[in-house]
């Protein structure tokens, strides 16, 4: 990207936020953040004579081929760059990473940072993640890098009288200095790992841990009878440095990608018989290094920043943003990392040495997703087996832990429990006070504190600034919880000298982000350059190093496969989850009858065998501000409807803007439908009139031919009972439908950052423009780029829209159970026109016209179907972007809707319709109030909508208590 649109980039970030962009410029706007980071946060501190690997002979002959142990050899020029010995680099001018003096250090006390904000009073799950992406981002630390510590000169940290700590002084280790620094300058530090993606944590990084690992035979690795390495080679480990560290997490992960080792070398054996042990241990690693680079790419990293920017952005990392599908049928054809991902694209360490940083170290300090207590359930029924507090399943504990509970019962509970949020207040106490193998005793928070500055990383305000992000002027912009802003103000003083990791936790995130948007920025910069500068990631990830097999290997898995590869029981629960760091399924004991739905007037059969979600009002989980998002959603909006009245001389809705019919019809209630769907309207068989709008395109009109949105009103008279709003006495249920199974935006948040700008740059186009639009996207879908869900509704077919399936998209309230519901064509007639192409010489008004031309002589009938909510994970109520799963749930026919033949767009009719009439899902029963974020937010639009549409019309809002009010 040329240095003027990287700048653009950086100026639309800072004006706007790339996070409140359309996907598209959000996208673009991340590429040009990560050139900018390229070019000024990139900074090598050089080497001494001292910062390489020992020599003990522990490289391979084979350094062109395979991955060294010691990291020697990735950069061919460079043998020594990234390997272990080497200095961490920077992110900052080193000008600005000379450590304060000593009482600077401890300013604040560490000790109170630790337990006056960090300490965790009650545990705060982060909801959208399971356990093992807590392991997994520990698992993957371990592999990239390590500071080791020294005996001499402990650091002392006063303590006040009433602190519990046992010794006085708290003591910390002094960090290990570099053991040849530069004669001037700050402080330098280096690795005790390789700084390369090299599965280093699995495979080891000396000669003895490697041979003492593997059979000898075949390339494999040695598991014992808990799936672990030998526990005589736990012996020769440091257990004072990350080794210490290892607990139950680590334990099913190394156990999980050894036996993906094992698996990849049975593979590539097959394949290739005349490969020999060595050969075979050596493309497995690289395989299995790879495998679990594209797992952490993937996978791991769209589940904790699960923004749908970042989502693509990621797969796109990989893949380019010509995605997968792409790759596959035509193969690399391009160098570009943009277009086609990094990984086949040529090396490039972007001018300076590749290695990890000290900002990155920063960043990664995440001990907060570890809980302090953990269940584990049994993966046959969902029984609690056992229940254990942290030290329980720490590194002396590992092996009974894994004697006592099977491995798939751990990944199980992994599965099904939350990590810890990233967030103040909810550091693990365990870690407070963490007694290592030793017995020696450390808090972690203080000592992560007191880590980050003794290294030289600056604080938060200056951090900010040398990555040019905007600084925070005071305590209460730096967070939007007061009680926080208070908590900084009365322990810090000064904003400037608010802790970077303090920083990071309080302040607000980017929507679906597990951390704060300051670390991304180092991550934006580093995930890419820990591929682009990797000969094995780049120009040597290719078959001739890997094998042909090797390479499929790693285009073909990904985490889901390689769990259900080594445990395939544990399908039920990954069946319907999107992502395999999200929240498993809970295993349901009891046999599930078969899906069945009966279309056509028969009763569904009775599904009561499955465990439905009841409603109750705690199901909905508001964010503290969505009311405020809300007002501002509306007031855009009202400046929409102004613009449109202002070009077309007439109010129209915001939403769903041009009517194509207005249909009277009944709607009835099958019979002898089972309990679960015999609820609310449909708890008993009846026959009630309705009133349908069918209609297109938001806040403008436009000409049928630009394919869009398409919307359904159903307006059912003659209901009586409890209301969802207090003051509404109407008689009618409203049901509205889109033809998008899901809704665009998972809530009012991502409505506001990415709806609304989308709505403002739509509503300005002329109808020729988005037709050019339309072709031009649609030319990129067949090269293989992903579209977008709001982008990808302009290329669908422009097909007939009585052959259409509506849905609610959002979830309602159905009875004493929760639903999403559809609509379905059921007649021949109507079933005939699924799929037809409206023609392009039907003009502008062709959807009028056809119905116009179709009720002339034909009647419709059409079939409402439920599908019933059987748990909280997998069919969330606050997010519609979610699909539901039709195999945990399939929808079931509850009633049919008949429009007898008819004129359904008279001039009488269309004027009531649409300046007359009014629809909003909230008026509704309150057997079908409406639930989650989307529909919160439809509720104060939609009535806001409608006060302005009969206001500037000077046109009656009538709610109809009879079908004859509708005219003909």
């Amino acid at each position: 990207m040329s240095r003027f649109m990287s700048k653009v980039a950086e100026k639309a970030d800072r004006t706007i936020g790339w996070s409140r962009l359309p996907k598209p410029l959000a996208v673009a706007v991340l590429v040009g953040l990560r050139s900018q980071l390229r070019t000024y946060n990139l900074y090598d501190v050089g080497r001494g004579a001292a910062d390489q690997p020992p020599d003990d002979g522990q490289a391979f002959a084979n350094r062109l081929g395979a991955r060294t142990l010691n990291g020697t050899y990735n950069d061919v020029d460079d043998p020594l760059m990234g390997s272990l010995g080497s200095r961490f680099g920077r992110n900052v001018p080193p000008s600005y990473t000379y450590p304060e003096d000593p009482a600077g250090l401890l300013d604040p006390n560490p000790r109170l940072v630790s337990r006056q904000l960090l300490g965790r009073d009650h545990f705060q799950p982060a909801t959208t993640l399971n356990l093992l992406a807590a392991a997994w981002i520990q698992f993957e630390v371990h592999d990239w890098f390590s500071h080791g510590t020294v005996e001499e000169r402990p650091w002392q940290i006063p303590l006040h009288d009433h602190d519990p700590w046992p010794q006085r002084p708290m003591t910390i280790k002094r960090a290990a200095p570099d053991p040849s620094p530069d004669s001037d300058g700050p402080p330098t530090f280096v690795t005790g790992d390789t700084h390369w993606w090299d599965a280093s944590q699995v495979y080891g990084s000396t000669r003895d841990f490697c041979d003492g690992l593997r059979t000898g035979h075949r390339g494999q690795l040695k598991l014992d009878q808990v799936g672990l390495p030998p526990a005589e080679l736990e012996r020769s480990l440091d257990l004072t440095g990350a080794a210490g560290n290892f607990w139950v997490g680590l334990a099913i992960l190394h156990s999980l990608f050894m036996r993906e080792h094992n698996a990849i070398c049975e593979r590539l054996a097959a394949r290739y018989p005349q490969l020999g042990d060595q050969e075979l241990y050596e493309k497995a690693r690289l395989v299995n290094a790879a495998l679990i680079a594209k797992i952490h790419t993937i996978d791991w990293t769209p589940a904790i920043i699960a923004h749908p920017t970042t989502v693509f952005a990621m797969r796109a990392n990989w893949f380019g943003i010509l995605g997968e599908r792409f790759r596959r049928r035509f193969g690399r054809i391009t160098d570009s990392e943009v277009l086609q991902g990094i990984p086949g694209s040529p090396t490039n360490h972007h001018g300076v040495p590749y290695s990890l940083t000290e900002e990155f170290v920063a960043v990664y300090r995440m001990h907060p997703l570890i809980p302090d207590s953990f269940l584990f359930r049994s993966l046959a029924d969902d029984c609690v087996v056992a229940e254990h507090e942290f030290p329980d399943l720490t590194l002396l504990h590992v092996r009974e832990r894994l004697g006592e509970i099977p491995m798939a019962d751990l990944l199980y509970s992994f599965g099904r429990a939350h990590p810890g949020a990233l967030t103040l207040h909810n550091f693990p106490r365990h870690l407070q006070h963490f007694e290592r193998p030793d017995g020696s005793l450390i808090d972690l928070a203080a000592t992560d504190i007191l880590r980050v500055r003794e290294r030289g990383v600056p604080r938060y305000n200056e951090f900010r600034r040398l990555l040019r992000l905007k600084p925070v002027s005071s305590f209460d912009e730096l967070t939007d919880n007061p009680v926080w802003a208070e908590e900084l103000r009365q322990l810090y003083g000064d904003v400037e000298r608010v802790d970077l990791m303090v920083g990071m936790y309080a302040e607000p995130k980017p929507r679906g982000f597990g951390f704060s948007d300051t670390a991304f920025r180092i991550f934006v910069l580093m995930a890419s350059r820990r591929l682009a500068s990797d000969r094995f990631f780049t120009r040597d990830f290719r078959p001739e190093i890997y094998t042909e097999a090797g390479m499929d290997w790693v285009a073909d898995n990904d985490m889901r496969s390689v769990l259900l590869r080594h445990f395939p029981a544990l399908a039920p629960a990954l069946e319907g989850v999107a992502n395999p760091f999200a929240p498993w399924r809970p295993v349901d004991a009891t046999p599930r009858a078969p899906a069945v739905v009966a279309p056509g007037g028969g009763a569904a059969p009775s599904h009561t065998q499955r465990s439905y979600v009841r409603y109750r009002e705690d199901l909905e989980r508001p964010r503290a501000d969505e009311n405020e998002v809300i007002d501002r959603i509306t007031a855009a909006l009202r400046h929409n409807n102004e613009r449109a009245y202002r070009k077309f001389k007439h109010g129209l809705r915001d939403a769903h803007a041009k009517s194509h019919a207005i249909l009277r019809g009944e709607l009835t209630v099958y019979p002898d439908l089972p309990e679960e769907l015999a609820q609310g309207l449909f708890a008993a068989p009846a026959t009630y009139p309705v009133i349908a709008r069918i209609s297109t395109t938001s806040g403008v009109l436009r000409s049928d031919q630009i394919r869009g949105v398409r919307g359904l009103a159903i307006k059912v008279l003659g209901v009586h009972g409890p209301r969802a709003l207090a003051d509404d006495d109407a008689t009618t249920q409203d049901f509205i439908m889109v033809t998008h199974r899901e809704f665009l935006f998972a809530d009012a948040h991502s409505y506001l950052a990415q709806g609304m700008p989308t709505a403002r740059v739509l509503a300005m186009l002329p109808d020729r423009v988005l037709w050019a639009g339309s072709e031009v996207l649609a030319a990129a879908t067949k090269v293989g780029v992903r579209l977008p869900p709001n982008l990808a509704v302009f290329i669908a077919p422009n097909t007939h829209i009585l052959g259409e399936t509506f849905y609610t998209s959002a979830p309602l309230r159905y009875g004493d159970f929760v639903a999403k519901m559809l609509y379905a064509p059921l007649s021949d007639t109507v079933k005939n026109l699924e799929g037809q192409r409206v023609p392009r010489e039907a003009g502008q008004e062709a959807h009028r016209d056809l119905m116009v031309e179709f009720f002339r002589d034909n009647s419709a009938e059409y079939e409402l179907r439920v599908q019933l909510c059987t748990d909280t994970v997998t069919m969330p109520i606050e997010d519609a972007t979610v699909a539901w799963p039709e195999s945990a749930s399939p929808h079931r026919p509850v009633a049919k809707i008949t429009f007898p033949s008819q004129n359904p767009y008279s001039p009488e009719r269309r004027a009531f319709g649409d300046d007359v009439l009014s629809f909003n899902s909230w008026r509704a029963l309150e057997v079908h109030r409406p639930l989650g974020s989307i529909n919160r937010l439809k509720r104060q639009v939609y009535e806001a909508s409608s006060q302005f549409r009969h206001t500037v019309n000077a046109a009656p809002r009538i709610e109809p208590t009879d079908i004859a009010q509708l005219p003909d």
